[in-house]
């Protein structure tokens, strides 16, 4: 097949303003445009020929549409209509006249008729010295070795012209479905769309990127690695993120030598490319080559000094080489990049443990903190690992030094007391992905395998001498965590003196507690044998948790506060970190980050017994105006709450908008009403 070129002039075709209008409502639906154009003398077209438009005359001559040929609907196929022109192809509509034809031809791109892709812009490309571009006849044809590059200069000026408005391309409709499709979880929908896009263009690369992110969705490696396999055969220097992504598979399949050569493509392309680095480093710490790991790891800090992750693994790298300063060294500045980096923590504390360091206190220190940190992620197999282990140092378990560290515990009674304050109040860290392969997210559980008596006592008169501190707590726990399981307590701890309770209470008796709290469910004290003991935890248990679960979701007041928490609990599963924040300030709920994604959060609650929810003013200009405006509506009983996502103007689209109240507020010399707040309701 091969490339025409059509000629308009608006002088000769008045409607060309028109078609174009009409060329962009119907690709943008998915559709191709048909036209039937006129093609002078010319017998010789195909079905299947390419076919560019060019606007000539006065001003801004170039090219503003392209598509291909395409048979007529047989009512109007020329051919059957007339012995004489049986030999011409589907595509000549019955309008021709002698000497001066008509075909139909299919757009799948155009631009404005004045955003043309000019003459004059691809004269002074070197790639078209010596290619006469003045028109010559209706639907010739343009020379074949100039074709490639026409192609690539359009597709780089409707891309200019989408970006402004200004133009459409199927193509680019039929990309972007399918990346909506992935990121919404039908990846076979998402394939079809690639696989549309790239039977307009064969060599669409976007479209065999798709292919391959759609693929590695339905966990269909092999055929991920092929698709971007091909993508690098079309371009492979310029296809730096499909060497990515093939390396990226590689990997996880343990293909660590192939994954290897291709992250060094990608380098060789951007040198500065940190993931290709970090992804790298990876593949040296597979094969066990750490000194190369360590330079991989020190690239990624040169070139993104945040990356928490690198420096980990850097000190991971350090760790095995027995280079234990060192070692130190990238645990500390993990922590410091990321707090929550519970393995950092971890072999931090396994590092000061070695015979060479000998610091057992820090040992302890930070083999406490990984523990409450694995259990507050959901990880216990990890936490019991670190149990064992911090069981295995040759330190007291009440030491009687001052401890380098609040979380080692203390034999006196306010460091105690600390220490268990600081259990209770820390907020809980958003759980945070390992850079292990095999790590996966968990939801947010907050599990204490054992609390010391001490613990109980220590928090029981922090309870009694500060009343408020409780208050606050409670506050903050049932704002922001679901509690599924809290304490469970195996052993009988013999206790022979434990702490005085304002100088009064002595306890010098075995409590054994099996039940303070089951999930979600009823609070219970199973057995304890001392009663001054019971009461004290009784009233520590009446201020942490005030009412029995589950909450009844028709309370306004409490169904608000469960959609607050399914919906926080949802972000943090997935690796967010969310923060509350006032929204008659900001006009949402929550600002949540990951990497370089940002969403302000807006929560409502359904109930039963009402179809709509109350929304401000500001609220709704976030939605029309905010391009990181998300709304989740949550519905349903506290046991399954149901929650839907909205983004941006999806609001608009899915609730009718029904105004409550409004409020007059004078100005100087008029009186103008003022929208407060409207209630949106499910369309009927």
């Amino acid at each position: 097949m091969v490339t025409r070129i059509f000629l308009c002039n608006e002088q000769t075709e008045p409607e060309i303003r028109d078609f174009i209008r009409e060329a962009i409502a119907d690709i943008s639906e998915g559709e191709q445009y048909i036209v039937t154009w006129n093609c002078g003398n010319i017998q010789t077209l195909k079905v299947g020929d390419r076919a560019y438009f060019k606007r000539i005359g006065s001003a801004n001559q170039g090219y503003f549409a392209s598509g291909v040929v395409v048979p007529a609907d047989r009512e109007y196929q020329l051919k059957l209509r007339s012995a004489r022109y049986r030999e011409l192809s589907e595509a000549y509509d019955i309008d021709s006249q002698a000497n001066n034809f008509r075909v139909w031809v299919a757009w799948s791109a155009c631009t404005s008729f004045d955003e043309t892709l000019r003459n004059d812009y691809l004269r002074q490309l070197p790639s078209f010295q010596g290619m006469p571009l003045e028109p010559q006849s209706d639907a010739g044809v343009f020379r074949e070795e100039y074709v490639q590059m026409l192609d690539r200069e359009w597709e780089r000026h409707t891309q200019k012209a989408i970006r402004a408005g200004k133009g459409i391309s199927l193509i680019e409709v039929y990309y972007r479905w399918g990346l909506e499709d992935i990121q919404q979880g039908f990846p076979q929908d998402a394939l079809e769309s690639f696989r549309q896009a790239l039977k307009l263009n064969p060599e669409f690369i976007k479209a065999y990127l798709g292919l391959g992110d759609a693929h590695v969705s339905l966990r269909e490696y092999g055929k991920a690695v092929g698709d971007y396999g091909k993508a690098i055969a079309m371009r492979p220097d310029k296809a730096r993120l499909a060497y990515y992504k093939r390396g990226e598979i590689n990997l996880l399949l343990g293909q660590y030598q192939q994954a290897m050569a291709d992250f060094q493509a990608v380098i060789e392309i951007d040198p500065n490319y940190v993931d290709a680095h970090f992804a790298l480093g990876n593949a040296y710490f597979k094969l066990k080559s750490y000194e190369q790991a360590i330079a991989c790891y020190s690239r990624v800090l040169e070139l993104s000094p945040d990356r928490d992750l690198a420096a980990f693994r850097r000190g991971r790298s350090h760790y095995i080489l027995k280079e234990y300063p060192e070692a130190i060294r990238d645990f500390s500045h993990a922590i410091e990049l990321q707090p929550s980096n519970v393995e950092a923590y971890y072999y931090r504390g396994l590092t000061y443990a070695q015979p060479s360091v000998a610091d057992e206190t820090l040992a302890g220190d930070d083999l406490r903190k990984s523990i409450i940190l694995f259990q507050t992620q959901g990880k216990p197999d990890k936490a019991k690992r670190a149990k064992e282990f911090l069981a295995t140092l040759a330190i007291d378990s009440l030491p009687k030094t001052t401890p380098k560290s609040i979380h080692a515990i203390a034999a006196s009674e306010d460091i105690a007391t600390a220490t268990t304050k600081e259990a209770i109040a820390t907020p809980i860290a958003t759980p945070m992905s390992s850079d292990d392969v095999d790590e996966e997210t968990s939801p947010l559980i907050i599990t204490t395998d054992t609390i010391s008596t001490d613990g109980v006592i220590a928090a029981s008169q922090e309870a009694i001498t500060n009343a408020e501190d409780n208050n606050a707590i409670a506050e903050t726990i049932e704002k922001i965590v679901e509690v599924e399981k809290i304490v469970e307590v195996e052993k009988i701890i013999e206790v022979e003196k434990i702490v005085e309770i304002e100088k009064i209470v002595e306890v010098e008796k075995i409590v054994e507690v099996e039940k303070l709290v089951e999930i979600e469910k009823l609070v219970e004290v199973e057995k304890v044998v001392d009663r001054v003991v019971e009461k004290v935890v009784d009233r520590v248990v009446e201020k942490v948790i005030e009412k029995p679960v589950p909450f009844s979701i028709e309370d306004p007041s409490t169904a608000e506060k469960l959609a607050m928490i399914s919906v926080m609990a949802q972000y943090m599963r997935d690796g967010w970190m969310v923060r509350s924040v006032d929204k008659s300030q900001v006009g949402y709920d929550l600002e949540c980050h990951k990497d370089d994604l940002r969403e302000a959060v807006v929560i409502k609650s359904l109930t039963s017994d009402r179809e709509s929810f109350a929304i401000s003013a500001i609220e709704i200009e976030n939605a029309r105006t905010n391009k990181d405006f998300v709304l989740w509506v949550v519905s349903g009983s506290a046991e399954n709450p149901e929650l839907r996502c909205l983004r941006g103007r999806e609001l608009f689209e899915q609730f009718d908008l029904d105004p409550l109240a409004f409020a007059a507020k004078v100005k100087q010399t008029t009186v103008q009403l003022e929208f407060v707040a409207v209630a949106l309701e499910m369309p009927q």
